[in-house]
């Protein structure tokens, strides 16, 4: 062939003029991407490791796996700057103790924490509380062993026990229990495995959990796709139901939590001792601020029943409400509706009244999860389409 002959082009050297080009394989997505998403939300549902270390020491891992993760995270992380501004306002200019680093730290951990979550809960929220409700199995079955076979949990972390006179435990809290309210039956497709399942989660927190918190959250979540997808007059009916069992709740809870009352007289005296400081300083007394004779823990006396109180009296009202309003953007940041964020954001403030969870990570994300309403995952011939 001569030097300066025409040649045909790349594509047809090889292939005659009647080939016919097979359709490239479809490549499987990648599970890395989830991976991502998810591990950090899963890690605050590890009860085996949360024995030993707090939830908050996972932040950093898993904002380093979900890297710059995309908009909607990143502006997440904008957020969360915002917060840790106002922390370190405080920090800087309200009075210094031995806790105020302390408090600090751990306010900055789950600050940072919320983008992270919120990354998982929008990756893909159904596959979320699938895998956290296996977790959570799991949990209920640990706990179950340790009071059968009362296991000596002293020296670890992040539970309440309490034993009766008689010195039997009768109550295992542990800082995830929340997460139970949030079980996804459908989890499973066998209907036995779902009334099995939520037997279980049932049982766990009526019986060993013992929280009237997590017990009304846990009606409510399974009560609302329900309520969420039916007419007007179930939807009537379903409150009324409702309300009834909170009365049934309210009536029979010292059967279920015998200490109930010295724990309800415990918190009207918090707030009370809180409400007459306030009113000698408004301006804040700085993180760590703590109140000797209503700390019940050694080591972190600054954290008591009565948070949100509290929290105005150690930061202020002025940095508390622009924190508030700061976690409520980041709950509307992930919400499908807004209204369902405003929701999900009441619950965490209103229970964070009175209970020491507010800067909990797994806390938050039961929050998140609330009210929601996956459509079920495709079956038959929908799967072939």
């Amino acid at each position: 062939m001569p030097d300066n002959a025409a040649l045909p082009a790349p594509g047809l050297l090889s292939l005659p003029s009647n080939a016919s080009v097979a359709p490239a394989a479809p490549v499987a997505p990648s599970l890395w991407p989830t991976v991502r998403a998810m591990a950090f939300p899963l890690l605050t549902n590890a009860w085996p490791l949360l024995l030993l270390v707090s939830q908050k020491a996972f932040v950093v891992p898993g904002l380093l796996l979900v890297g710059s993760g995309d908009t909607r995270y990143r502006r997440d992380l904008m957020l969360a700057l915002a917060l840790g501004v106002v922390g370190l306002l405080v920090y800087f200019t309200q009075f210094g103790n031995g806790y105020d680093q302390v408090h600090l730290i751990g306010f900055m951990l789950f600050v940072f924490a919320m983008p992270a979550l919120n990354y998982g809960v929008r990756r893909d929220p159904r596959l979320l509380r699938k895998l956290l409700t296996y977790f959570t199995l799991f949990n209920v079955a640990l706990s179950i062993y340790f009071l059968v076979y009362d296991v000596d949990l002293y020296g670890f972390r992040g539970l309440n026990r309490i034993e009766g006179s008689d010195g039997v435990t009768y109550r295992i809290y542990f800082e995830s229990s929340s997460l139970a309210a949030i079980a996804l039956l459908s989890t499973f497709r066998r209907r036995w495995l779902q009334l099995a399942t939520l037997a279980a989660v049932t049982f766990f927190v009526v019986l060993i959990a013992r929280s009237a918190v997590v017990m009304a959250l846990l009606a409510a979540n399974l009560m609302a796709p329900y309520i969420l997808r039916s007419p007007p007059h179930i939807k009537v009916a379903t409150a009324i139901a409702a309300v009834g069992s909170a009365v049934l709740l309210f009536i029979y809870l010292p059967v279920i939590r015998p200490d109930i009352d010295l724990s309800l007289s415990a918190k009207q005296l918090q707030l009370q001792v809180i409400l007459s400081l306030l009113q000698d300083n408004w301006s804040g007394w700085g993180w760590g601020t703590f109140i000797p004779y209503l700390s019940t823990d050694r080591d972190q006396p600054y954290q008591i029943e009565m948070q949100l109180p509290m929290l105005v009296l150690q930061l202020g009202p002025a940095a508390t409400t622009a924190i508030l309003l700061l976690i409520l953007a980041m709950f509307l940041s992930a919400a499908e509706q807004s209204l369902r964020g405003y929701a999900r954001f009441a619950t965490y403030a209103l229970i964070g009244f009175n209970n020491p969870w507010l800067f909990l990570p797994s806390w938050y994300l039961t929050c998140q999860l609330l009210f929601r309403v996956e459509p079920d995952p495709p079956t038959g011939p929908e799967l072939q389409q």
